[in-house]
């Protein structure tokens, strides 16, 4: 199994510049949004909100998302948001708009199947059909059995768009996040497998594409975007 790496921020570096970056966004495009019930106060409202939308990103303008869901100030948040991964009851990675986003684990798998169209990653790379930096960055994450700072495995393997093909195998559910309690949120890059078990995340891989589609579509979350932006959302990646 691919062992954890460190990565810093959401999916790469996120220091303290980029924090207060997204504190000043929230303040000045509406983290406090009164469209929106203020339900979050707790690492369990997390999981709770996400378990009701399916989907959660973790901040947005105008959107549901843990954000203008919330009822603490933004650097609580933060910390429960870490907390609410840590828990290992919600699946978070860039899996929905390019955001960072909680997954219940209900959907995780038909999500997991859906993106990654029935390949695991190394029958992915077999058949040439994952880019060489993806497979940089697998082989990287399964060579070192300890997690290491992104900016360091980056740097090790001076790969252009590291960071990129990062989030795509994010995307893919190949990678999901947890995280290293520290001052600068030190995020822990891992495979699925590795957190939840392989049997909760290929449980749905005998389903098929429309199947696993049809499931995924019933989350509360999509209520708010148009049917292109909900297609684009379940559709394979790879």
């Amino acid at each position: 199994n691919y062992t954890k790496h460190a990565c810093r921020g959401a999916c790469a570096s996120v220091g303290i510049r980029r924090i207060m970056q997204t504190v000043d966004f929230f303040r000045r495009t509406g983290y406090n949004n009164n469209m929106h019930e203020k339900k979050i106060r707790t690492v369990d409202d997390i999981i709770a909100a996400t378990e009701e939308y399916g989907f959660l990103t973790f901040w947005d303008a105008e959107k549901t998302a843990a954000s203008t869901l919330s009822a603490i100030d933004f650097s609580t948040l933060w910390d429960l948001r870490e907390q609410a991964v840590n828990s290992r009851r919600v699946a978070y990675g860039k899996y929905f708009r390019k955001k960072m986003t909680f997954v219940s684990l209900e959907l995780f798998p038909h999500l997991c199947a859906l993106r990654r169209d029935g390949y695991d990653f190394d029958s992915l790379a077999d058949e040439g059909k994952a880019p060489r930096r993806e497979i940089l960055v697998m082989d990287a994450v399964n060579a070192d059995p300890a997690p290491v700072p992104s900016y360091a495995l980056g740097r090790s393997l001076a790969v252009k768009g590291f960071d990129a093909a990062v989030a795509s195998l994010q995307n893919k559910t190949y990678l999901c996040v947890t995280f290293k309690k520290s001052a600068m949120g030190t995020a822990l890059l891992n495979m699925p497998e590795d957190i939840f078990g392989s049997e909760l995340v290929r449980s749905a891989y005998g389903l098929s594409n429309a199947q696993n589609a049809e499931i995924l579509s019933t989350a509360k979350v999509f209520k708010e975007y148009s049917e292109e932006e909900i297609k684009k959302a379940l559709t394979p990646a790879v």
